[in-house]
């Protein structure tokens, strides 16, 4: 999936998580299952790297860096943090069990794949909503770990 996707699916795991350990780890759920799902992806690097933080940003913006909707975005991404080692000619090895066990990973040539525009229409969708709104997060959730 393209990392609008998995902000967005990260931060709707996150909203109603207890604590912050809580959502960072739903996020990262999130991310394992959206990777099975059959995909398209953005074959460019930048763009995922900036829409990915401008899609945390955006939603930290309004809900604050330690709320569990941003957590839960935060978590979804981070996986994906393994492969920037290798972009930079860096071996490293890697460790999520999507990324690891290939036939995990959800191709973009399977039949019904997600396109990567209707990821990012959603995603942006998403995304657009929770940087817009309060959203449902329990008052005080933000303080507990």
């Amino acid at each position: 999936m393209i990392q609008l996707a998995h902000v967005a699916t990260g931060a709707l795991a996150g909203r109603n998580r207890s604590g912050l350990r809580d959502a960072f780890i739903a996020g990262m759920l999130t991310h394992a299952a959206m990777d099975v799902i059959p995909h398209g992806e953005v074959h460019d690097d930048e763009y995922e790297l900036l829409s990915g933080a401008a899609g945390v940003i955006a939603i930290a913006a309004r809900h604050g860096w330690r709320s569990p909707i941003t957590m839960g975005a935060i978590g979804a991404i981070v996986p994906d943090m393994e492969h920037l080692p290798q972009k930079f000619g860096i071996f490293q090895p890697t460790l999520f069990p999507t990324h690891r066990i290939k036939w995990l990973h959800g191709w973009e040539t399977k039949p019904l794949a997600i396109p990567a525009w209707v990821q990012a229409v959603v995603g942006g969708a998403v995304i657009g909503a929770f940087a817009m709104t309060r959203g449902r997060a329990r008052a005080g959730a933000a303080d507990r770990a």
